[in-house]
């Protein structure tokens, strides 16, 4: 836990957040948001906690999240990190996801959005729990993130799961809604706020505790909320979630759907300690040991019939390049889907208005000028259908030189995946002597990596 905001004069913290229905001290309270948290580790499923790289303990409510300990070394700076065992967010964001019941298999099969994507620590999450079940068939995720700027980062952190089964699209909620209403079992909303949880990280200043900003904040909110209401089927789930303390931007936003009729609480039976109002549940500071964080569970319930645009029927897309230069021929394959210089391999059990919205998804290859490359997402793939053809193995030492961008030797020629102990780490092209690395410049880590 490191100071980072000691600056800010605390009896105006204080002030302000006097109108904040706090459990415990409110002094407590104030000093917490001037405190900057460890990140924890949210893991694969596969993975035993005993293995990661750091000394650790549970997140008490959510089965995958372990807190590193605090005399351990930076979890991102390790092997593990690299091989995409986890991925490192505030043990806060963890609350949507337990409210979801993303840590466990009730979301196997399922037709899910993320409303507001960006980053991707959620999304991501979401789209490894769709496919927990060899029983039935997978389900899928549209990752939606409004801002374009925001994609690149999002696109990464989706490729890192492995998987085909997420689409990306950037519309407005109201665009998306008209387009695919009634098209999801569950919608999870991390929705823009006043950030007040983002202060202990620099990200915010006191103007987030400012009745302006709530209020603006909580206007955005309600609209992006009755759109998100449209896009789930009836009797499906919806999830809200923001990073600030205000009332106004958390249950009073609950009370709203919940007295006009659009939805009911969905009580989650695990997160009774942390619920302030039916279904609606919270993390603290001062009492949790994160940045804080806010989600609510509710059911929707549409009074009426909602008419819906009939999807257009989905094809088998053409690849402009051969594809099977790089990827093997699998029974399973996956749906192609071009996006000017992209090709898309998503999951064959996508649904058919994926191609309607999609701007991103798994990424199988790119052109550069007028040269044709495999992806770096189409290296990565786990889960998914249609996997690379050529794997070089290497050891601990050649993955930490090939993570810092560096050329590995080999004696394989073209177009291959480097792998550590099965887990893909991206492309390099060989001649025999060396492989040329191709890891992305978002995917580098530079300086030396943790055993």
């Amino acid at each position: 836990m490191n100071r980072v905001n000691a600056e800010l004069p605390m009896n105006q913290i204080t002030a302000a957040l006097g109108k904040i229905r706090c459990p415990g001290s409110l002094d407590d309270f104030a000093a917490a948001m001037t405190q900057r948290w460890r990140n924890v580790m949210r893991h694969r499923r596969e993975i035993d906690p005993i293995t990661l790289p750091s000394p650790n303990t549970a997140v008490e409510w959510y089965s995958l999240g372990r807190r590193p300990t605090e005399q351990s070394a930076p979890p991102s700076r390790s092997v593990a990190y690299a091989c995409n065992d986890f991925f490192v967010q505030d043990a806060g964001s963890l609350l949507a996801l337990a409210v979801a019941g993303a840590g466990g298999e009730g979301l196997s099969g399922k037709t899910v959005c993320d409303l507001c994507a960006a980053p991707g620590g959620k999304a991501s999450a979401l789209v490894e729990a769709v496919a927990t079940s060899e029983s039935e068939p997978d389900g899928f995720v549209l990752a939606n993130e409004v801002i374009r700027s925001r994609v690149g980062p999002l696109q990464l952190n989706l490729a890192r799961t492995g998987s085909d089964c997420f689409a990306i699209s950037s519309l407005d909620p109201d665009t998306l809604a008209d387009q695919l209403p009634q098209a999801f079992d569950l919608l999870v909303v991390d929705a823009p706020c006043s950030g007040q949880a983002m202060m202990s990280r620099g990200k915010q200043n006191l103007s987030a505790l400012s009745n302006h900003q709530i209020q603006h904040s909580a206007s955005r909110q309600r609209r992006i909320l009755e759109a998100a209401v449209k896009l789930v089927r009836d009797g499906g789930q919806l999830i809200y979630s923001t990073c600030t303390f205000a009332e106004a931007e958390n249950e009073a936003q609950v009370r709203w759907l919940v007295e006009h009729g659009m939805a009911t609480p969905n009580p989650v039976e695990s997160l009774q300690d942390h619920e302030t109002d039916p279904a609606c549940y919270r993390c603290w500071p001062h009492l949790h040991h994160c940045a804080g964080s806010f989600a609510a569970s509710l059911t929707i319930n549409h009074s009426a019939a909602v008419k819906t645009k009939k999807p257009r029927r989905s094809k088998q897309g053409k690849s402009p390049v051969k594809l099977t230069d790089w990827y093997e021929e699998t029974v399973a394959g996956s749906r192609l889907c071009t996006r000017n210089s992209v090709v898309l391999g998503l999951s064959p059990t996508a649904p058919a208005w994926v191609d309607q919205v999609a701007i991103g998804g798994p990424e199988l290859a790119h052109r550069t000028g007028q040269t044709w490359k495999p992806a770096h997402a189409g290296a990565l793939r786990r889960t998914a259908g249609l996997k690379p053809a050529n794997v070089i193995d290497i050891d601990e030492p050649a993955c930490k030189q090939f993570m810092r961008g560096e050329p590995i030797q080999t004696t394989a020629y073209g177009w291959n995946t480097v792998q550590l102990q099965g887990r893909p780490l991206g492309w390099v092209k060989a001649n025999g002597r060396i492989g040329k690395n191709h890891l992305p410049n978002g995917a580098r880590m530079s300086g030396e990596l943790a055993s």
